[in-house]
């Protein structure tokens, strides 16, 4: 265990750009930073059409194929005390409520314990259960959201799960304040990528990868709205950047929000709070409720919003 485990990443560039901005793009990982990928670069880590490639400023051209050889220690992935709550589990897969702030998996820019320290400690058998740096994970959620998240604790469970994700059979709904009134149901479909203006962040970008989202509203005030957002992809920050996209700005957002609304939550106002799904291996029909933890929900009240009343399972 004491070795380093590689893991190979292909991809095809969709757009003429710089060499550690086309790997972005293809790695679309939230922990990893452009300058690790530059490091990276350096180190002979990287190919593009075979050839071993070490200039991160090297043009790359549509249709080039690119390789980066991700290393880890997975000696450094040790079971640990994490805060996060388990709502059902069985052979083959749980349930767990995340808590905000914290991030799922290791990455090379994430310092301290993850989500995946504690479910090595929770649940041991996960370490044998998809890649070494993610064990169990077959979804995940940002850092700053709260709420239900799929964990995969077989082998089994996890080739079920993957499959159902991909195949968009498992329904994943979220609630999301914004800054806006959004009185009608709406739906973004439009594809997302590496802003080319800011690489640190998401954007809808022609050359991105799919992305779909569809939003009702739940309570609208005067100047803010609470939506249920459900997922039909899940790339990296895709609700905080369609909304953005569709000219709402999620509340206490840093990063897509603008001056007012990054002001009016305590932290980005996004909670996952229903999953659904078929059992992968029983085929039970399976769902779970997290209501709004306590922080958003008086932070909704206190902008003036009364009981949330939940439209998937009031509907």
């Amino acid at each position: 265990m004491g070795n380093e485990a590689d893991r190979v990443i292909t991809g095809i560039v969709q757009q003429e750009a710089r060499l550690d901005l086309a790997l972005m793009e293809i790695i679309d990982d939230e922990g990893i930073s452009r300058t690790w990928i530059q490091n990276n670069i350096k180190a002979g880590l990287v190919r593009c059409n075979g050839d071993v490639v070490t200039k991160p400023s090297l043009r790359v051209k549509k249709g080039d194929l690119l390789e980066i050889r991700l290393r880890s220690r997975i000696s450094e992935l040790q079971p640990a005390d994490v805060e996060y709550s388990v709502v059902y589990y069985d052979e083959h897969l749980a349930v767990i409520d995340k808590p905000p702030n914290l991030v799922v998996h290791p990455a090379p820019s994430v310092k301290g314990l993850t989500l995946c320290h504690g479910l090595l400690k929770d649940f041991p058998q996960v370490k044998n259960v998809g890649s070494a740096e993610r064990p169990g994970i077959v979804h995940r959620l940002d850092k700053d959201t709260s709420g239900l998240m799929l964990v995969a604790l077989s082998e089994k469970g996890y080739a079920g799960l993957t499959k159902m994700i991909s195949e968009k059979s498992v329904s994943r709904k979220y609630l999301v304040a914004v800054y806006g009134v959004a009185n009608r149901p709406f739906e973004v479909d439009a594809p997302i990528g590496r802003d080319p203006r800011n690489p640190t962040r998401m954007a809808v970008v022609p050359h991105g990868k799919n992305a779909y989202t569809r939003f009702r509203p739940v309570q609208c005030l005067e100047k803010v709205s609470l939506l249920e957002a459900e997922l039909f992809t899940g790339r990296t920050h895709q609700i905080r950047v369609h909304l953005s996209h569709a000219g709402f700005y999620v509340l206490g957002d840093p990063v897509y929000g603008n001056v007012e609304s990054r002001l009016l939550a305590p932290r980005v106002f996004l909670h996952s709070y229903y999953l659904e799904l078929e059992h992968p291996i029983t085929g039970e029909r399976l769902f779970f409720v997290s209501p709004l933890p306590e922080d958003l929900d008086e932070c909704w009240h206190i902008l003036g919003g009364g009981d949330v009343v939940y439209p998937t399972i009031c509907a």
